[in-house]
């Protein structure tokens, strides 16, 4: 019963965690994207892999 629920939040701690690290290591690369939106890109290319993760049944 709880089993989608449970997926569903693990794989949003995942993915704040992945984020966070992939922010902390662009910050401390200096890199910044045009127009200041370093962390909308870094959002969109985590959203974008884990789609291609998902499996169809």
């Amino acid at each position: 019963m709880f089993r989608p629920l449970w997926l569903a939040f693990r794989a949003a701690v995942l993915a704040t965690a992945v984020f966070w690290v992939a922010t902390i290591i662009v910050d401390k690369l200096h890199w910044q994207a045009p127009l200041d939106l370093t962390k909308q890109l870094i959002f969109f290319i985590i959203f974008f892999l884990g789609i291609l993760m998902i499996e169809k049944k």
